[in-house]
């Protein structure tokens, strides 16, 4: 097969030499590519062009004798390594994080198969997101979302700000006081001016809202509450619950409705495995009315760049890994662990046709 320039070196990819006639492309396991058999001509056109921070690859300068047939055997392969992709298109990608995306384009270049990271971050700048609970993790779940490019994030919740939600997630001591859903679509506002923040009841997220979200976070404390997941399982709406427990944090399953395990789904699984289970959660469940609910820091900061990756997964056109587990993470280490989820035989989850939402993005 005949690869004609112009070409270019997938974004991000760092090219390092190994020794005689071998370099190495990428150092992350699962796309690292070692090329050998090189001469040193070769090898030292290939460096200088990565060094040279040129956008494509092109013939090599006349101080490297490197025939054309070879050229064309080394791009081969470099084609079948995934390694070079071709020029982006001409097509108009808006973004919204900072920087225009300058931070997370290579990385996400490297993830598609096109190169085209900015094509990602345009998908992201249309979708909608909705995050219910605005304790230190559900800020700092917003804030990264709009760092990494999400066009809009619907914020709901009219509790004040605590002293003790200040610090981890942005909120100030001069935020003490005031709405949560306030202080953090000012918050977000000041951090990037281009992701439009909104505050909103959680009511107006389904259907017949035009604007509700393509996923919805709800973070709660203690323990699940599946009543709150009937209306957004109901009008198809993907949501992803955090639930912060004693001295750890739960995140999912993330569910699609339909098509994975859903909340009464682990309810039920518990319960089968302790029949003092639904009364035990109850009490917990009561227990929220009356006890001051506080976000250690480290499950907070956790919690929250977790959830937003799995938002973040499903936004990008991928399965989140919390739709088939729940991920917890325990202080001290704060090490995610995985614990598998299955639908459960007397939920009926699985058999809802959910129909095609309408898309709430600009």
């Amino acid at each position: 097969m005949d690869h004609t320039f112009p070409v270019r070196l997938r974004p991000g990819t760092v090219v390092l030499r190994r020794g005689p006639g071998e370099l190495q492309y990428g150092t992350d396991e699962r796309w690292s590519v070692l090329l050998s058999g090189l001469g040193e001509d070769e090898a030292a056109w290939l460096l200088d062009h990565h060094r040279s921070g040129r956008p494509l690859l092109g013939p090599p300068p006349a101080r490297y004798a490197v025939p054309a047939e070879r050229q064309q055997v080394i791009l081969r392969h470099l084609h079948e390594a995934l390694l070079v992709v071709d020029p982006p298109s001409a097509a108009s990608h808006e973004t919204v994080s900072p920087a225009h995306g300058a931070a997370d384009t290579p990385t996400l270049s490297l993830l598609r198969p096109d190169g085209d990271g900015r094509a990602t971050l345009a998908r992201r700048a249309r979708a909608r997101v909705g995050i219910e609970g605005l304790g230190r993790l559900g800020v700092g779940t917003a804030v990264v979302l709009a760092t990494a490019g999400v066009g809009t994030i619907l914020l709901d919740d009219s509790a004040p700000v605590q002293a003790t939600d200040v610090g981890l997630g942005g909120y100030r001591t001069r935020d003490v006081g005031r709405s949560r859903a306030e202080a953090a679509v000012r918050l977000l506002a000041d951090l990037v001016p281009e992701v439009r923040g909104h505050l909103v009841g959680s009511s107006r997220w389904v259907s017949p809202h035009v604007g509700r979200p393509e996923v919805a976070v709800v973070v709660e404390h203690r323990v699940l509450r599946p009543e709150r997941y009937g209306r957004l399982t109901g009008d198809g709406t993907p949501h992803l619950p955090v639930v912060l427990r004693e001295a750890d944090v739960v995140v999912g399953p993330f569910v699609r409705p339909g098509r994975t395990p859903c909340v009464r789904c682990v309810e039920g699984h518990r319960a089968d495995l302790d029949p003092q289970w639904p009364l035990v959660a109850d009490q917990l469940r009561n227990l929220q009315r009356d006890v001051l609910d506080v976000e250690e820091t480290t499950l907070a900061a956790v919690g929250a760049a977790i959830a937003a990756s799995q938002v973040l997964a499903h936004l990008d056109g991928l399965t989140p890994r919390a739709a088939t587990a729940c991920i917890e993470i325990a202080v001290p280490d704060a090490v995610p662990r995985l614990r598998e989820v299955v639908s459960h035989p007397r939920c009926g989850c699985s058999d809802l046709t959910v129909m095609p939402a309408t898309s709430g993005g600009r």
